[in-house]
């Protein structure tokens, strides 16, 4: 079983979820230094502000005592209407130990468990229907 701690935060991560960051990080790359963390970039080549698509998502992890832990992850979304930006939409953040939704600010833990796991299922099911193409940020 692959394994991916919550550290002062516990949010509800699918264990396919952590199966497929490790599909996705592979084999860790030989660093001359030691290994900081990972940072996991998705996105749809065909989203614009104007068609839509699907959102890109980072999610970071760190590693400390030769373990991986989850750092954040991001969702971002085309925001504004004359000059759109990519911006945050949804915000998990473990080490800060919030959930924020660009609409509504912080949520409580219990509406940020359940805005997570609707995210996660959702996140997953594209992953799937292979509409990301993913780059893998080592940092060390």
């Amino acid at each position: 079983m692959n394994i991916i701690h919550q550290e002062n935060y516990t949010l509800p991560v699918s264990q396919k979820l952590i199966d497929l960051l490790y599909q996705e990080m592979g084999e860790i790359p030989p660093m001359r230094h030691k290994l900081f963390g990972v940072s996991f970039i998705f996105r749809d080549i065909h989203y614009t502000p104007n068609k839509g698509g699907y959102h890109p998502v980072e999610i970071r992890l760190i590693r400390q005592n030769d373990q991986w832990y989850f750092d954040y992850i991001t969702d971002l979304s085309y925001q504004g209407t004359v000059y759109p930006e990519l911006e945050k939409e949804l915000d998990f953040s473990w080490p800060q130990r919030y959930v924020f939704h660009a609409g509504v600010g912080d949520l409580p833990h219990q509406q940020g468990c359940e805005l997570f796991e609707l995210w996660q299922t959702n996140f997953l099911s594209y992953w799937r229907m292979g509409v990301y193409i993913s780059t893998i940020v080592w940092e060390n």
